[in-house]
């Protein structure tokens, strides 16, 4: 225990003597959420494809930037890793070398895709144990297992085992680093430095070098550093002196960071070692995704490239990935502990009151920001209020506007505020949402506010009064400026307004059928350029308004501008348009027009913005606020990241479903013409915010153009026609910057062999060949058949003679038996038309001999009604043909007209509205019944007197309904209940339209009207 204090009070006195604290690091986190399947990254490699290789405890992985592709071993397949805990991996050429913990060193060919062991270790089982591989020369390549290692002969395919010294625990070589051609220095864990001769392989102990456990080595130009449990010493190439350095603690590895900087991975995390000072500090890892800090972590490897990227491996804490390109901006958060701990801050605006002093609006209130010490103070006055604009007038007085605590005045002497609010009082202010401060004079403010208007605030007097633009008061007024012709630029709820000596020169609205118009009417910022031209940023988009041609252009959301929701907007040094969004920062570069986005990933605060929050100062720092703190840009050292990736084509699918022929080592894919669903994975490899890579691609000989620029990682191809094609991809970087090269393979669709040109040419030859068989076989049977025909013929022809002649004796009775039929109907059809005629005139004699009038009415009705039968079968044979019934209904009205008439004067005058074309198939007997009973009420009903007024009318029509008859009178029209007391004739009409399938309606207004509705 006394032990541990007295190195806890060494370490933290070398950290004092160091004068450092720590550095804050930016990293991204890569776990099982990215395909990681065990969080212990015992060793890293990268191919010279640009690929990660990471091995684990629980399987070898492969990442693109994107997710983990595994490789864990299968005892069913001789093409898997033998062994999943991985310890070392190296790349050489094609090949992964893995060192395994209990199958030895294995090898994956990457273009084959498949694992191989090197040897077999079973009657040595030390030799199962495998730790790392190392390079130590074109040919030959050092494996690091259980008490010895192996050198391998890559040219020759042998191998020389040779035993390490001390072996009473478990050693093992830890590092290597080559001398010259003939020695190589081994960094042992229970023996020191070793030196190995190449010349004989034998191996002997570096006399300088006293501590027995050593684990890496780096070389520096003069210099050789070296660690191990004791710390790191530093060797003198030059004078063969070995000295210590201040890190006194475990190290287990090297980073080299720049000629004199190196990351030292200590038993105490990451050290950032300054070579030439002898100092260190340590590194914090920051996950600004996650807000969380890297804390107790124990690190396994640390791998770069040269491309900016560094990865740290860690003891159950996944992988960490930096980019020096990535942390692009200087982020603040602001934390009032007081009042929201734990909470982020929310900032509006911000004004700049020296250089280590910023004034930012917050929703709790002022607050002044100390940007040396990250120190923040709120003050009382507008306490828990969002405070909304500032303004700094010539006299160097800050003035703040709230939302709900109306007008401040900051008093830097009491280093408090005054404060006005709306009071009951003409010369108050109007409304206490003040939302932008105008200076007018010296003297005199324009305080916009949410719903009082424009109120004049007068300095000197302290008074308010309202100010009216073109008599019109002006509410929501957020953003304004004043230009380089001291013109007013307003910027509202209600659209953009240019107003001079307070009259109102232009409205600028989103009126889409005004010449100049906004993208939007909701305003938040308003910024002129050098060359006199308005900016304006809405809540869907950017207008630039050039004030000499007076025209606008508009840029909405689209996919190189992210999110158009412009919070705030500002105009740098080199004219460029830097904008504050939803979803991070865009740049407009006016020459080539196009966006360059930032988020979060890049070092923002977040990726939302507020509004009213940015700010440029006089050293043309740019200042953006959102939901948690600020950020202070300077535009002129934001360092892109400059490398464009390659992107490379990783599997295809066929029908949905993975094929494994290692398409990615391959440039040219045939398919078999079946094979008609492709679909094309492919990936960039861009470590630096990989979601943000661009992707175009084209199948030359079926795609007319490249497709439109898309974030997916692949694309389908359906029905290819036989034949040969091109795909080519190509990527843009996170900036969008686009790589020149493109990725091209040649794609085959081999046709089915009916398609083949050998089948083809059978196919004609056989085809020919049956046209002259079937022609020689046809001719033959054609002679044979003609003679059997001619006899047939002749067979034939008596048979049909013999035939004629009975069809013409068949006929001759036929036709006598038709004359027979046609003169017993015209028999009956006389003995009918007799019988009706005999009723008829009996029921007329009887009439004439019968005084009471009703008994009279009945046997002239009944009269009536044979007639009508007669007549109807005077006129037709049958009642099953088509007739057309527009005639039948206008004859036979007639016939029964003349009928009544005989008794008595006719009464009304008949009208007929007929279409011409009404054939139907009806029973003409049971519709001349109805027509009969119809107008014989008309007739005895309708009319009590004669006059060339009363009407009667029947119309018929025809239509996909069916058939339309009506017949309608003007007369006295009738009680249905009183009718049907002494007649029978409207129950046979109903009775009789039943019949026929039909409906009838009565209707008795101003008369009667009868609709009859039939099928036809």
């Amino acid at each position: 225990m006394r032990k541990k204090h007295v190195v806890c009070i060494i370490l933290l006195w070398v950290s004092y003597i160091n004068g450092q604290n720590s550095e804050t690091l930016q990293v991204n986190y890569l776990g099982q959420e990215q395909g990681l399947l065990q969080l212990n990254t015992k060793t890293l490699a990268l191919d010279d494809m640009g690929y990660l290789w990471v091995g684990t405890e629980d399987g070898l992985h492969r990442f693109n930037g994107y997710e983990f592709k595994s490789y864990i071993s299968n005892p069913n397949d001789s093409t898997t890793i033998s062994d999943d805990h991985i310890r070392g991996l190296v790349t050489i050429n094609d090949t992964l070398w893995v060192a395994t913990n209990s199958k030895g060193i294995q090898g994956y060919q990457r273009s084959e895709n498949k694992f191989f062991s090197l040897f077999s270790n079973s009657n040595t089982p030390d030799l199962n144990n495998a730790y790392k591989v190392f390079e130590l020369n074109n040919e030959l390549l050092l494996f690091s297992v259980k008490n010895n290692f192996i050198l391998f002969d890559r040219k020759l395919k042998t191998h020389e085992i040779i035993r390490l010294p001390n072996e009473s625990i478990e050693n093992k070589v830890e590092d290597i680093h080559v001398v010259n051609q003939n020695n190589v220095w081994l960094a042992t864990k229970e023996s020191g430095v070793l030196v190995l001769s190449l010349r004989d392989n034998t191996i002997s102990p570096l006399p300088i070098f006293n501590s027995k456990s050593v684990s890496c080595f780096i070389d520096s130009k003069d210099v050789i550093y070296i660690g191990s449990e004791q710390g790191v010493e530093v060797y003198n190439k030059t004078l063969g002196t070995l000295n210590k350095t201040t890190i006194e603690t475990g190290v287990d590895g090297f980073y080299k960071i720049n000629d004199f900087e190196y990351y030292v991975n200590s038993e105490n995390g990451i050290l950032k070692y300054n070579s030439i000072t002898d100092r260190f500090k340590s590194v914090v890892f920051q996950n600004l995704k996650e807000n969380k800090q890297y804390t107790s972590v124990s690190f396994t490897q640390v791998l770069g490239d040269n491309k900016g990227n560094i990865w740290f491996g860690t003891q159950g804490e996944g992988l960490l990935h930096h980019n020096r390109f990535q942390n692009k901006f200087e982020s603040f958060r602001v934390e009032l502990p007081e009042l929201y701990e734990n909470q982020r801050i929310s900032v509006f605006p911000i004004q700049k009151e020296n250089d280590s002093t910023l004034w930012l609006g917050t929703y709790a209130g002022t607050v002044k920001y100390n940007l040396k010490t990250q120190e923040s103070l709120l003050y009382d006055t507008g306490k828990g209020d969002i405070t909304y604009d500032f303004f700094k007038d010539e006299y160097g007085t800050l003035w703040v506007g709230s939302i709900t605590a109306g007008l401040m005045k900051y008093d830097a002497v009491n280093d408090t505020f005054k404060q006005w609010l709306h009071e009951d009082s003409e010369t108050s202010l109007k409304d206490n949402e003040v939302l932008k401060i105008i200076p007018i004079s010296k003297d005199k403010l324009w305080i916009c506010t949410w719903s009082g208007g424009i109120n004049e605030f007068d300095i000197i007097t302290e008074t308010f009064k309202p100010v009216l633009l073109d008599g019109l008061q002006i509410d929501r007024a957020r953003s304004a400026i004043i230009d380089s012709k001291n013109h007013i630029w307003l910027g509202t709820d209600n659209g953009l307004y240019e107003i001079e000596s307070n009259n109102i020169l232009n409205h600028y609205t989103d009126n889409k059928n005004d010449s100049l118009r906004i993208t939007n009417n909701r305003v938040f910022a308003i910024s002129e350029d050098e060359q006199g031209h308005i900016w304006v940023g809405t809540s869907s988009g950017l207008t630039h308004i050039n004030t000499e041609t007076q025209k606008s252009d508009l840029y909405f959301k689209q996919k190189e501008f992210l999110n158009d929701f412009v919070y705030g907007l500002i105009i740098d040094s080199n004219n460029r348009v830097w904008m504050s969004t939803n979803f991070g920062l865009s740049v407009f570069n006016p020459e080539d027009k196009t966006f360059k986005n930032y988020t979060k990933e890049d070092g923002l605060q977040d990726n939302e913005f507020n509004g009213k929050s940015f700010f440029k100062d006089n050293n043309d720092l740019l200042y953006f606020g959102g939901i948690n703190g600020f950020n202070i840009i300077n535009p002129n050292q934001v360092v892109d990241n400059p490398y464009v990736p390659d992107v490379y084509l990783e599997s295809v699918e066929l029908f949905n479903q993975p094929i494994e022929r290692n398409e990615m080592f391959k440039d040219t894919l045939q398919f078999k013409s079946a094979e008609n669903v492709l679909t094309f994975n492919f990936s960039a490899i861009n470590y630096l915010n990989p979601n943000k890579c661009s992707y175009q691609y084209k199948l030359e000989n079926f795609d007319e153009d490249w497709s439109p620029v898309t974030k997916k990682k692949n694309v389908t191809y359906t029905n290819l026609n036989p034949g040969r094609y091109t795909l080519k991809i190509k990527v843009s970087n996170d900036v969008g910057q686009w790589n020149s090269k493109f990725k091209t393979v040649q794609l085959i669709i081999i046709p089915p062999w009916y398609l083949d040109t050998w089948f083809k040419g059978l196919v004609i030859g056989l085809f020919l060949l049956s046209g002259i068989v079937y022609y020689k076989v046809k001719t033959s049977l054609l002679k044979r058949d003609k003679v059997k025909l001619a006899a047939l013929v002749d067979s034939r022809t008596q048979d049909l003679i013999q035939k004629n002649i009975e069809l013409n004796t068949s006929h001759s009775v036929m036709l006598e038996q038709k004359n027979n039929i046609e003169f017993l109907m015209k028999e009956l059809n006389h003995r009918v038309k007799n019988n009706l005629q005999i009723i008829s005139s009996l029921l007329n004699m009887q009439a004439k001999n019968v005084e009471e009038q009703e008994v009279k009415d009945v046997l002239n009705i009944a009269k009536n009604r044979i007639l009508t039968i007669s007549y109807i079968q005077n006129d037709l044979v049958s009642n099953d043909d088509a007739v057309n019934v527009g005639v039948f209904l206008k004859n036979f009205s007639k016939k029964i007209i003349n009928l009544l008439s005989d008794q008595e004067t006719q009464k009304f005058k008949l009208i007929f509205q007929l279409e011409p074309d009404c054939i139907c198939d009806i029973n003409t007997t049971l519709l001349g019944l109805i027509l009969n009973e119809l107008i014989t009420n008309t007739y005895k009903y309708a009319f009590k007197t004669v006059s060339p007024n009363h009407i009667l009318k029947i119309s018929c029509t025809h239509s996909k309904e069916g058939l339309k008859i009506t017949v309608a009178d003007n007369g006295v029209g009738y009680s249905v209940y009183a009718i049907r007391t002494n007649t029978l004739g409207l129950d046979l009409v109903n009775t009789m339209v039943q019949q026929l399938d039909g409906t009838i309606k009565v209707s008795t207004n101003n008369g009667v009207e009868n609709v009859i509705q039939l099928p036809c």
